[in-house]
């Protein structure tokens, strides 16, 4: 049951701008951004004297419920002009970002990994606390802001579990895992800054990695389609990216000399990416698309990053592989009610196969 439709109400109107500006706020765009307004409000309103008037009906279904009367008024992507200069301020800041980390040892490099991911996770527009934190700073000024205040131990916090289950396979050994399922939330900071640098680090390591994205639209929210060419414009500042992305299908780049190509001869284990088969913040894993349960097969860790993935929808689940779940708690109800903690509050929580036997 929904007990928050009012409050949904007012954001349906708040949602309407950034509708129309996706469109190029003509007056098409604005008839129809009022016309969406109207009937996800009606939605509401029936909820709100109905409870069960659409079955069981919790936070996923109604955010999917949003996304769904968007396309219905045929606004494809509310928020892209959003995603898109997100994911060229954080890309111009990458090349350090890599930099910086390869200057670390590898317990070092892991630990700011996570915290990077926890700290980018920062950027959600579905959150009113962090909408509001937009006008008090540049995107960049914000991440570095959440990232010095990443302070352990955080509200859940395994990352020495995780740290050993990575670090203490020892030199020279297979990798840590065979393939990764990484759960990508936000546009922007969150995916640049956050999880592609982590991926980086798994592939160093001898992982495969699969990138799993939306395949609908949901708030800034990346799209599986984004991915590629996200992926592309971070790989020309990597080389561990560019090779792996090469050999994932992610990228290919017809102007590279033949010298070139054969001197970098080198096999590397591949980066991909794959629609989840979903259209909203959170995922159902009873149903997801086709690519995805393929990916699956053989994948021995997988990776939940933001609230919507890994709190609201997953966080009790148990899965036949280990996983991470990596968020940063955005709301304050939420932090009380399911840590006893306090908006802001980090989560690291792994759960390993062999403890769930």
């Amino acid at each position: 049951m929904v007990n928050n439709s009012e409050k949904n109400s007012n954001k349906a109107w708040e949602k309407v701008d950034k509708a129309v500006a996706s469109e190029g706020g003509t007056d098409d765009a604005k008839r129809r951004g009022e016309a969406f307004a109207h009937a996800f409000s009606a939605h509401l309103a029936r909820l709100m004297e109905e409870p069960a008037a659409y079955g069981k009906f919790g936070l996923a279904n109604l955010l999917e419920l949003r996304e769904e009367c968007l396309r219905e008024f045929q606004f494809r992507d509310a928020y892209i002009a959003i995603k898109q200069r997100e994911n060229e301020a954080s890309l111009a800041v990458l090349p350090d970002l890599l930099l910086e980390l390869d200057g670390m040892d590898e317990e070092g490099r892991l630990r700011t990994l996570i915290e990077g991911v926890l700290a980018a996770n920062i950027f959600d527009w579905g959150s009113r606390a962090c909408v509001d934190l937009y006008h008090k700073g540049t995107i960049i000024e914000i991440y570095r802001m959440s990232r010095k205040k990443m302070q352990r131990p955080w509200r859940v916090d395994d990352f020495d579990l995780f740290k050993k289950r990575i670090l203490g396979h020892g030199k020279g050994e297979q990798p840590p895992y065979k393939r990764a399922l990484m759960f990508v939330d936000n546009s922007g900071a969150d995916i640049i800054l956050g999880m592609l640098p982590l991926a980086r680090e798994l592939l160093r390591l001898g992982t495969e990695v699969v990138l799993v994205g939306n395949s609908l639209p949901a708030l800034n929210d990346v799209t599986a389609n984004e991915l590629p060419g996200i992926v592309a414009e971070a790989a020309k500042h990597c080389d561990i990216l560019r090779k792996a992305a090469e050999a994932g299908g992610l990228l290919f780049d017809a102007m590279v000399d033949m010298e070139d190509e054969l001197k970098d001869n080198v096999t590397s284990v591949p980066l991909m990416a794959v629609e989840s088969g979903c259209g909203g913040p959170c995922i159902d894993f009873r149903q997801v698309s086709s690519e995805l349960a393929a990916a699956a097969k053989g994948s021995d860790l997988i990776i939940l990053e933001g609230m919507g993935r890994a709190l609201h929808t997953n966080l009790n689940a148990r899965f036949k592989c280990d996983a991470l779940k990596l968020a940063m708690v955005k709301n304050q109800r939420l932090a009380e009610k399911l840590f006893n903690g306090n908006i802001y509050d980090c989560i690291c929580r792994f759960e390993a196969l062999e403890d769930q036997l």
